[in-house]
């Protein structure tokens, strides 16, 4: 099993939309690619040239790499535009998001919303909900959606935050 992680290399790691297909720029003329299948991986480096904003990928563009991965067929001679938080095979069109840019979209997603216990409201943000959801005892409550008019009206909760209400079994 091949476990690629940014945080352990701090080389720009670009990945495609679902995540199974990884581009590493290891320095200045070499990168490397990994494609996951289930519990499967494939990894390999190829060269590479800078020159006017793309990465020119040695090999043959129409080499056909038999077998269930396709992210070397897809690379070898190819050109990769390189954007802001991305990495683009012009070819194909497929777009490897850069690892920071993937992150601060996942935090930007996180929805706050409240969770009543013993008819106290405790607002659930990205800062604090593992340290309370992870103490809570869930095994003797059920959790119910309260509707948002009744959770302003018995709480005082804005009506754009959903709300869970821990009731006893």
């Amino acid at each position: 099993m091949i476990f690629v992680c940014s945080c352990a290399t701090q080389k720009p790691t670009y990945r495609a939309n679902n995540s199974k297909r990884i581009i590493i720029v290891e320095n200045d003329s070499i990168l490397r690619y990994t494609e996951l299948i289930g519990c499967l991986g494939n990894s390999n480096t190829l060269n590479y040239k800078k020159e006017n904003g793309l990465l020119k990928v040695s090999g043959i563009a129409d080499t056909k790499q038999i077998g269930i991965f396709s992210l070397a067929t897809d690379l070898y001679g190819s050109e990769l535009k390189i954007e802001t938080d991305s990495l683009i095979i012009k070819r194909t069109g497929e777009i490897f998001y850069e690892d920071k840019f993937l992150k601060t979209k996942a935090d930007r997603k996180f929805q706050e919303f409240y969770i009543v216990l013993n008819d106290k409201d405790k607002k659930i943000k990205k800062s604090n909900f593992k340290r309370i959801l992870t103490n809570l005892d869930l095994e003797n409550y059920t959790s119910v959606e309260m509707d948002k008019d009744d959770a302003k009206r018995e709480y005082g909760i804005d009506k754009k935050y959903k709300t869970l209400k821990l009731v006893r079994k």
